[in-house]
């Protein structure tokens, strides 16, 4: 979970979970207007929270331009907000809970006569993702 420091400057940060729901969260659209977000917390218990907030997006792309425009905080990859944090554009909030993992797949017809490209992707992927850096606080 991510925010801009100057949304934490003009909102403060949340220090629990149930302070999200003082927040704006910038979410995935939904048909409703809330969110649920599960994430792991300390002891690898899994907790569930409903969000809200002022922009929701259809892209991750979207959530983290919203984002570092300072529209609220986000659950972004870790990949993909992990430069903006060591660049100080975004900060960590509550670190001690992390998204639930949802994994990756990749899908592919058969795997006899498996084309090159698709086994370098594979290759490619799993490599680039065992290799994320661990931040300051334990953020990834």
């Amino acid at each position: 979970m991510v925010a801009s420091p100057a949304y934490i400057a003009a909102r403060g940060a949340p220090s629990t979970l149930q302070d999200l729901a003082n927040h704006d969260c910038v979410t995935f659209a939904h048909a409703s207007d809330r969110t649920t977000w599960r994430l792991t917390g300390p002891g690898n218990k899994e907790e569930e929270v409903q969000v809200t907030g002022r922009f929701t997006g259809n892209t991750a792309q979207a959530l983290r331009k919203a984002t570092l425009a300072g529209l609220g905080l986000a659950l972004l990859p870790p990949t993909m907000a992990r430069l903006d944090v060591q660049a100080g554009l975004l900060v960590p909030v509550l670190p001690q809970y992390q998204r639930t993992s949802q994994g990756l797949s990749v899908l592919y017809p058969s795997r006899r006569h498996l084309p090159i490209a698709v086994s370098a992707f594979i290759d490619l992927v799993t490599e680039k993702l065992s290799t994320v850096e661990a931040l300051p606080g334990g953020w990834r």
